[in-house]
């Protein structure tokens, strides 16, 4: 395993009116620094466990793929597409396409074969960790159901990442192309499937992201944190989904124990004291950009 990484909800309405950097600062050292150093204390006596700032800030548009009858949903796939400001309405420009399969069994995601068919591509093998917790099962509620003692839900992720030629690809035959192993996973969860079915898009997202801050957990362990907010269309003055969460690179595919019980009581604490911080509404990031209903099938 690559990688953890703690993912939670914020709420949107956070960073309305002011601009981003002013309430990403505010967020960074009058919450979750404050929270850090309450839960975990200083490292040799007088050290702070967080560092650095929210400093880099990237904007990307991004866009998730699946055809009509959500096939890729339905198999756990999940395809996106990234491209730099500079590029969106550019037809010769080269995106990123990131194929991901993710689900809750180790074993499965750990034994999956997931190349891409250029010679840049990277793939990861990662844990995403994301608080406990089920959409409201009623009809017609926005809200999720938590349980009391809060905890994590694990779940375990294969993704392939490469940039590539898109515009003429948009059909499952397309992306085969580009993902040779595609159909193999999609036959393996027992999903039909045509080369020619096509491919449509969720909503276009301005991403914006910040990054820098970080927090050490010991044993060579540091929790990279990302503050990501989405912005639905390109004349949406407000995000409509925010999200913090930060990623410890494992250490030969393991993380210390004392690492690990450090990162589990700071992700936990985030869930019950940053209060009107986070987000109640959704449990999912990714369910609100896929195309048509398709976002209300994730689990």
């Amino acid at each position: 395993m690559d990688a953890r990484e703690y993912k939670l909800l914020l709420n949107p309405d956070r960073f309305k009116e002011v601009s981003p950097e002013t309430v990403v600062d505010t967020f960074w050292e009058k919450h979750l620094q404050r929270l850090i150093d309450a839960q975990l204390g200083s490292r040799n006596g007088d050290e702070p466990r967080h560092e650095r700032r929210f400093s880099e800030r990237k904007e990307r548009v991004v866009r998730f793929w699946d055809t009509p009858d959500y096939t890729l949903n339905r198999a756990d796939l999940a395809l996106r597409e990234r491209l730099s400001n500079d590029q969106e309405g550019n037809a010769d420009a080269r995106p990123e396409i990131t194929l991901k399969l993710r689900m809750a069994d180790l074993f499965v995601v750990a034994a999956a074969e997931l190349p891409g068919s250029s010679n840049d591509f990277s793939t990861t093998f990662e844990e995403d960790i994301a608080p406990l917790e089920v959409d409201d099962p009623e009809a017609g509620k926005r809200s999720v159901v938590v349980p009391t003692r809060r905890s994590i839900r694990s779940r375990f992720a294969r993704s392939t990442t490469q940039t590539a030629d898109w515009n003429t690809r948009r059909t499952l035959g397309g992306l085969r192309e580009l993902f040779p192993t595609v159909f193999e996973l999609l036959e393996a969860s027992g999903v039909q499937h045509s080369p020619l079915t096509e491919l449509v898009s969720g909503p276009t997202v301005r991403e914006l992201v910040f990054k820098g801050a970080r927090v050490k957990l010991g044993a060579g362990i540091v929790g990279k944190f990302s503050l990501t907010l989405w912005y639905f269309g390109a004349q949406q003055p407000d995000p409509t989904v925010a999200e913090i969460s930060f990623k410890c690179a494992t250490v030969d595919g393991d993380m210390p124990g004392a690492a690990a019980r450090r990162a589990l009581a700071l992700f936990v604490a985030m869930q019950t004291d940053l209060g009107g911080w986070v987000n109640s509404e959704h449990s999912s990031k990714t369910a609100l950009a896929l195309p048509g209903g398709c976002g209300s099938l994730v689990a």
